[in-house]
């Protein structure tokens, strides 16, 4: 067995965290790269390199969703069925299951020995539980413990968002005198036409803007008796801020890390950003005649005599700050250091390459899958079944079952494998001979039949056609992928099939059929799919088992062929347990359809939800109704080791 990512398609939201974080790293990744290389541009450049790949994070979840998807196919979970994982009996010989008891011993004691083959692949029979059928659970919990954290960060935010807007209201507004004519000059030499609001605090507070409908500045009162070039700077850099919209941007940089916390490489960027956009700022204040020597002991003075506020810092925008500070002088002070602002167009560019980064991305679904097999006859097992069909006395294993409902990914149930010389004879049991197995004057139907979650195992199968002895294709939960396929008649089949990611089972009590288990998905905001390829042009036949173990739990079955839609028809939902009951009758248990397809097109089938907000798939019989499907040449299956 082995575990590979791949860009394979599902519906299931369990693996939404997993999928987030292996987008936003590669578009982060790009973002770092891209910065790299224009490391002897402009703050600003890099700036709105990382301005756009913030916006692009946030935009991911939405185009996640709507984009449609597309299928590839790479590396799976592969669980072939051989003798050191599961024996499973061969298509020839019928399988009937028991409960377990205490009778398992009298059972097996009274049997007759068989031969040391025999011996060897019953003791070789185990049972195995593939890693993967617990990545479910794994994955929920840390989705939860991700939500939660979303939620603990995002009431944080609101709270110091709260707290801004009733602490600003404390402030001295100014509306006049040299601060406030100092700050219509340099709105002027911005080029800055909006109102911008000017307040003072007795506080011993950074300078500071906030705002982005009516964006505020905060100067601490003693501002009043700074030198008025002092004061110039101050106001340019808190008005470089307003201008080019980083109060906007800095609540982006909020909500991105609170959707990607768990995300280091998110908040390493956010850093970054922070670091760019204040040289950005610096900028312009050095654009707009200032001498650097100047502005660079401005900000040592505002670092060594006033603080941030440590609660508003993180909705407002500082002047300065201790993080970074020194490569900000490095920068004020090089007099070759690029200082141009970004074009519209480049700015464009950008976030025209972001964005259709991020919509390429959302095409895929990337999730681990799991490929199943359908089990073959090696031919050592061939060998050893053909000289004790001709024993007169028949050699049973009994191992252990039950008949409870089906927990969530427990292994399958084992089997009594009778080794007869007839396929539908009654077996004797200490001296007594069991019913005859239902359904054995049925017809012999050559159909691709499939069952979900619950194998009641061959001789137990009780399908609308076909014999209780066919051949059935079991997709356990978990499984998303069956490559290998097979007829009723045990040849092999082209078909393959492609289930949406599911995380629930369930199996009806005291009962053993196909119907009396279904795959599902717990959060109830999923309609499955499943998906059948390469199937053989012709006309068919469809029989779809749907419905859970309470009245209300029906599903609307659509069928689609290509991009067709055949029809939509649902099982019963009238507050009944009539469900429970057989025969099985259409619009009850199951639905069916007739359809025509061409070589190359798909077969899909979606449950939709209806009643209880589950859907569900309990077992599907598709059978050939054109002569040139229907005689097809039967193929050995290949041997599995």
């Amino acid at each position: 067995m082995h575990t590979e990512f791949e860009l394979a398609s599902f519906d299931g939201q369990w693996y939404f965290l997993l999928e987030l974080t292996i987008k936003s790293t590669l578009i982060l990744a790009v973002a770092f790269v891209m910065v790299r290389l224009m490391r002897r541009a402009s703050a600003a450049f890099r700036y709105s390199v990382w301005s756009v790949a913030i916006v692009a994070l946030l935009a991911l979840p939405v185009v996640n969703l709507c984009v449609p998807k597309w299928t590839l196919e790479a590396g799976t979970i592969n669980q072939a069925a051989n003798s050191h994982h599961r024996n499973r009996p061969s298509a020839a010989l019928p399988v009937l299951q028991t409960q377990h008891s205490p009778q398992k011993d009298v059972l097996q004691s009274t049997l007759p020995s068989s031969s040391a083959s025999q011996t060897s692949l019953s003791n070789t029979d185990k049972i195995s539980v593939s890693p993967s059928a617990f990545l479910p659970n794994v994955v929920m919990t840390l989705n939860v413990f991700w939500l939660m954290g979303c939620v603990a960060m995002l009431i944080r935010l609101l709270i110091m968002r709260v707290r801004l807007w009733s602490t600003s209201r404390n402030y001295e507004a100014v509306a006049e005198g040299q601060l406030f004519d100092l700050l219509q000059t340099c709105r002027d030499d911005l080029d800055y036409s909006r109102p911008v609001r000017l307040y003072v605090t007795d506080q011993r507070v950074m300078p500071m803007t906030w705002g982005i409908i009516c964006p505020s500045i905060l100067l601490p009162r003693e501002a009043e008796h700074w030198p008025e070039q002092e004061i110039r700077c101050a106001i340019l850099h808190e008005l470089a801020h307003v201008s080019r919209l980083d109060c906007l941007s800095q609540l982006f940089v909020q909500l991105t890390c609170v959707l990607y916390w768990l995300n280091p490489l998110v908040w390493v960027a956010a850093r970054s950003l922070h670091l760019e956009r204040e040289l950005a700022c610096d900028d312009v204040v050095l654009q707009n005649g200032e001498r650097a020597s100047d502005y660079a002991a401005l900000l040592m003075q505002a670092v060594s005599h006033f603080h941030s506020n440590k609660m508003l810092e993180s909705t407002a925008v500082s002047m300065a700050g201790r993080n970074g500070f020194t490569r900000r002088l490095q920068a004020i002070l090089q007099e070759t250091q690029d200082r141009r602002p970004v074009p519209r167009r480049t700015m464009l560019i950008f976030a025209v390459s972001f964005l259709g980064l991020t919509g390429l991305l959302g095409v895929f679904q990337i999730g681990l899958t799991e490929t199943a097999h359908a089990q073959q006859s090696s031919p050592e097992q061939t060998k050893v079944q053909q000289p004790e069909q001709k024993q007169s006395k028949p050699t049973l294993n009994i191992q252990q079952s039950q008949a409870e409902p089906i927990p969530q990914q427990q292994p399958k149930k084992n089997e009594l494998k009778p080794i007869q010389g007839g396929p539908y004879q009654s077996l004797p049991v200490n001296g007594k001979r069991s019913r005859p197995l239902p359904g054995m004057n049925r017809p012999a139907v050559r159909s691709l039949n499939i069952v979900f979650a619950h194998d009641p195992g061959i001789g137990n199968y009780d399908g609308i056609v076909g014999r209780p002895n066919d051949v059935w294709n079991s997709v356990d939960i978990g499984t998303t992928a069956v490559d290998y396929t097979r007829f009723s008649d045990a040849s092999s089949s082209t078909a393959r099939l492609r289930i949406s990611r599911h995380d629930g089972e369930w199996g009806i009590k005291g009962q053993s059929g196909i119907f009396q288990g279904y795959i599902y998905h717990n959060c109830r905001c999923v309609d499955l799919q499943t998906k059948v390829l390469d199937l053989p042009a012709g006309s068919y036949k469809i029989y779809v088992f749907a419905h859970g173990d309470a009245p209300n739990q029906n599903a609307e079955i659509e069928l689609k062929v290509g991009n067709r839609v055949v029809g939509k028809k649902a099982t019963a939902n009238d507050g009944t347990w009539n469900f429970r009951t057989q025969p099985y009758r259409e619009g009850l248990q199951f639905v069916s359809f007739n359809f025509k397809i061409k070589a190359g097109q798909i077969l899909t089938l979606i449950s939709h939800r209806a009643g209880s907000d589950y859907s569900m798939f309990n077992a599907i019989q598709i059978v050939p109704q054109t002569d040139s499907v229907m005689r097809q040449p039967k193929k050995s299956p290949q041997t599995t080791r």
